[in-house]
């Protein structure tokens, strides 16, 4: 089966329990570092939320000091969608929220949309990154801004060693456990061993044609921020 289909197909057969399984597996840290992400973004008017999954990061910036004005949640899984749409219903905010069922290699958007984007824990479900960030520059304004939010490889010999222990072992145990479906979470940590290190991913996207690309580590490397900005010429 391709990657892409795979993806979609495990995200909704584990939609219910991601939210769950997210809060106890990162010990109820990733909402923190969401926020921390949503931060970073800054002032936009039309922020376009790729791989939205069931909606974090949508929801945490829709309740920032300053929200956009419309968030675009983007995702292939519609179980997932469907969720995120439940939950933005049930926040206070001023930011109207649009759900599209899209690919992100292929988005169904004119050239030049948006001023910012945000991506949470799906840069490694990519089937195709030089092609998905041609579409990220093709649909967004000069001077915007994308911040990627992901699990990453620390950079710290002791908690590398502590965190593949835990992620590569505890992990695919526990999260069977919780959804009765091994294969789901197998596919987390095997998807992080064979994706870009840091400074390798921030490499690519200098390769690709990006300027003022950055990436700053949370607690050493266990997660990383990415923050990218538009080409300098397009090809």
């Amino acid at each position: 089966m391709a990657k892409k289909s795979f993806v979609k197909k495990m995200f909704s057969e584990i939609a219910g329990d991601y939210d769950k399984l997210n809060r106890i597996i990162s010990l109820n840290l990733d909402l923190r570092w969401r926020k921390k992400a949503v931060k970073l973004t800054g002032k936009r008017e039309l922020v376009l939320d790729i791989c939205a999954g069931t909606g974090d990061m949508a929801m945490i910036y829709a309740q920032d000091t300053i929200p956009p004005k419309v968030i675009v949640l983007v995702d292939l899984s519609p179980e997932m969608l469907k969720l995120a749409k439940q939950k933005l219903s049930e926040i206070s905010t001023k930011t109207k929220s649009l759900f599209i069922i899209a690919d992100g290699e292929s988005l169904p958007f004119q050239s030049e949309l948006f001023d910012g984007v945000i991506m949470g824990f799906a840069l490694r479900n990519l089937e195709n990154i030089p092609k998905f960030m041609a579409e990220l520059d093709r649909i967004t304004k000069d001077n915007s801004e994308m911040v990627f939010l992901d699990i990453a490889h620390p950079e710290n010999k002791m908690v590398s060693k502590l965190f593949y222990l835990y992620f590569y072992k505890f992990v695919p145990f526990f999260t069977k456990f919780i959804t009765g479906k091994d294969y789901a979470y197998r596919y987390l940590p095997s998807s992080l061993r064979i994706f870009y290190k840091q400074k390798e991913f921030i490499k690519l996207l200098n390769e690709l044609g990006f300027q003022d690309v950055s990436y700053q580590n949370i607690l050493t490397g266990i997660g990383a921020i990415y923050r990218i900005r538009k080409r300098l010429e397009r090809k």
